[in-house]
């Protein structure tokens, strides 16, 4: 799955090896870290497990990547909740990351995870340079049809086939907060709250304008089912000119 996600991250952005910096966020033990490495400057992981954290540097050390090529770091979960005190949330985080803006952040797989995605989306809007691009990969709650290796009926995916995706009992135990996956409008919506897409004021449908893009990275199978997993993208706004 990292290796798909990164392929379409490859082909979505044009990465310089001595130019881009990249959070990962949530970044586990770093899959998607290590499929980037090679074509970036610096990658910072944020994760809020100790152990997921130690696993990613672990791993950095054995290859003989240069700390300030790639390494990770564990924050606090609660840096990550907008509440009336975001504002200097955003500033502890920031502070924590060395100050560091970065071109480009990406998060894989873990939005299902978070209860607010407004919230953690506005975070990573906080960390991106001026033009950064912000990049989302999870589950797509459209339901599609079976793959061909799977039940003979052409029937579409109910609420069930989606969270088969998970691993068992994640569902359940409240591990996956948004277990039905999330829509291209939910997506659309938290991007422009965080001031990451554009609505066309003279569209009566509210278009989101060229900032935000989406599309299908690829698909995730598991006990005969299938889900889209979606590429989201939004782009900070430049700073206006003096």
């Amino acid at each position: 799955m990292a290796k798909r996600i990164g392929k379409a991250l490859l082909k979505a952005y044009p990465f310089d090896d001595e130019n881009t910096t990249v959070l990962d966020f949530a970044c586990g033990t770093g899959l998607n870290s290590r499929v980037l490495a090679p074509y970036v400057k610096s990658i910072v992981g944020v994760d809020i497990s100790q152990e997921m954290v130690d696993r990613y540097n672990k791993r950095v050390e054995n290859q003989g990547i240069p700390h300030e090529e790639m390494r990770a770091i564990c924050i606090p979960e609660q840096l990550l909740t907008h509440t009336n005190d975001s504002h200097e949330n955003d500033l502890r985080l920031a502070k924590l990351l060395g100050d560091v803006e970065f071109d480009v952040a990406i998060c894989c797989m873990s939005y299902h995870h978070f209860p607010s995605i407004s919230s953690i989306t506005r975070t990573l809007s906080s960390l991106l340079k001026p033009g950064g691009h912000l990049y989302i990969a999870d589950v797509e709650s459209i339901p599609i049809k079976s793959p061909p290796h799977g039940p003979s009926n052409n029937n579409k995916q109910s609420a069930s086939d989606l969270e088969a995706i998970f691993p068992d009992g994640a569902c359940d135990a409240g591990v996956v907060t948004h277990k039905y996956g999330f829509s291209e409008l939910e997506m659309k919506e938290v991007f422009v709250q965080a001031g990451l897409a554009d609505i066309d004021a003279a569209s009566e449908t509210g278009h989101i304008g060229s900032r935000f893009t989406y599309s299908i990275a690829t698909r995730a199978f598991k006990k005969g089912k299938a889900v889209n997993i979606f590429l989201a993208r939004g782009v900070k706004p430049q700073k206006p000119e003096p």
